[in-house]
């Protein structure tokens, strides 16, 4: 088993600088945040995956929920960003409430392994088009610094694809 000791860059988060309320900063934010293929998603989806694959790939499992942490940060500054935007943080995307059923709920180690590195790359697709949406610039560079988590992840769920799925 490949063993992993860092999930998130070893770079510091930068300070949030929000100078006006910006509603277009606000709708920015939050698809990444609570939309289908957001943070809220990534959490629910790591938490589920680990609780299955807790009996038979114990470190496999270990890795999703310290990944899922990392998600959390993500997910908690992207709270912050809105609240300082003049927005409110409700668990939904632009179009709708967010729903359990975006979550991923395979129960194939490979498939999930597969789904995870799927939904990191898009993850950071979709923060890229974010970081061009965003009129502040101390949200967009906190969105980079993010990515460079999401790149990471990316990182580990190809080690584990190559590890697990490529015998």
């Amino acid at each position: 088993m490949t063993n992993f000791q860092i999930f998130a860059s070893e770079l510091p988060y930068p300070e949030l600088t929000v100078y006006s309320v910006s509603r277009g900063d606000v709708i920015a934010l939050t698809d990444d945040y609570a939309g289908r293929e957001s943070e809220t998603t990534a959490i629910m989806q790591y938490s589920y995956q680990s609780y299955i694959l807790k009996e038979k790939y114990p470190d496999v499992a270990k890795i999703l929920e310290q990944i899922e942490i990392v998600e959390m940060t993500h997910h908690e500054m992207l709270a912050e960003a809105i609240i300082e935007s003049g927005g409110d943080p409700v668990i939904a995307g632009r179009h709708c409430f967010w729903s359990g059923s975006t979550v991923n709920y395979a129960e194939d180690l490979c498939t999930i392994l597969k789904a995870d590195l799927q939904g990191e790359l898009t993850a950071i697709a979709n923060y890229k088009r974010t970081i061009a949406a965003l009129s502040n610039k101390s949200i967009a560079a906190l969105i980079e610094r993010i990515i460079l988590d999401e790149e990471l992840h990316v990182k580990i769920f190809k080690k584990l694809i190559e590890e697990y799925c490529c015998k």
